[in-house]
């Protein structure tokens, strides 16, 4: 009976909401940056439940932000007992597990162990040469926050960053260590969700246990997969100022993706991220399959 079809059927709504309309929406930065890509992938891998097994791209990225938090926390030191400078003196640390993470076939898990090494090499001589121009306060360090966008609405912000740093002016720097294959562009660091998300944490006192001082030098990301005349490619974002509105652009983000959680709205939005995305073949703004097939 055709009218028991249900991708024929009209929309329905649960009774309900997505989340508690009486309380404040929280969003991480992870999940900040997913409702901006695509709204529809957000929903369905988020609270559908239906997000996929760990990748290959996973697995590498959980291993080098693992072994660079311990080299931070001078739980790993090399040989002599001294910091580790070299990456090879780390290679034992992800032999430990390297069998652990899928790989399509043999040739690729070993061409991505040398750029484990690689990656591990740029994060350790960036490591030792920011230490002379800040100082490391946490890593791993929980970020919350409770912040009133400009329309009245109230969000918690949370989260984890890689590393909080100080500069010699007393103010905060976020770093987020990357293991991306394809960096963003310059003009999308901007507007970088993740980044404008950990600078306005910052700024409503996310770190005031640790350091008095709410100022935000900048918000970072370092990619360690990426060199740039012989060092490892970072892309920094300062602090945003108001457009001729008043608003800034993490504002404006945060409140369309409060919206589309408030109305639960949540369209496909076509990019290159389609090419990765294990809902293409029952996506509507695509066109690869059919949910009635």
């Amino acid at each position: 009976d055709p009218g028991r079809w249900w991708g024929t059927r009209a929309r329905t709504r649960a009774d309900a909401p997505v989340r508690p309309a009486d309380a404040p929406v929280a969003l991480s930065a992870s999940a900040l940056d997913a409702l901006l890509g695509c709204p529809a992938r957000w929903f369905l891998e988020r609270e559908a439940g239906g997000a996929s097994m760990s990748s290959q791209a996973q697995g590498f990225g959980n291993l080098v932000h693992a072994i660079a938090d311990q080299v931070a926390r001078a739980e790993i030191t090399a040989p002599d007992g001294g910091p580790v400078r070299s990456a090879d003196d780390l290679m034992p640390h992800v032999d430990a597990v390297w069998s652990r993470i899928p790989f399509r076939t043999p040739w690729s898990g070993e061409r991505e162990r040398e750029e484990v090494r690689a990656a591990l090499q740029r994060f350790l001589d960036w490591h030792h040469r920011v230490a002379a121009e800040r100082t490391l306060l946490a890593t791993e360090q929980r970020l919350r926050a409770t912040v009133e966008l400009p329309d009245g609405q109230q969000v918690v912000l949370h989260g984890f960053a890689d590393r909080i740093e100080i500069d010699a002016e007393g103010r905060v720097v976020v770093v987020d260590l990357k293991t991306s294959k394809y960096p963003p562009t310059q003009a999308e660091v901007a507007e970088h969700p993740q980044l404008g998300l950990y600078q306005l944490a910052v700024e409503h006192g996310a770190v005031a246990d640790l350091h008095p001082d709410s100022r935000v030098a900048a918000a970072e990301l370092v990619q360690l997969r990426k060199d740039v005349r012989g060092k490892v490619k970072v892309q920094a974002l300062p602090p945003q100022e108001p457009d001729d509105d008043g608003t800034r652009v993490i504002e404006r983000q945060l409140a369309e993706a409060v919206g589309r959680i408030r109305s639960e709205e949540f369209p496909a939005r076509p990019s290159s991220a389609c090419e990765h995305c294990a809902f293409v073949r029952m996506c509507p703004a695509t066109g690869a399959g059919t949910v009635l097939s």
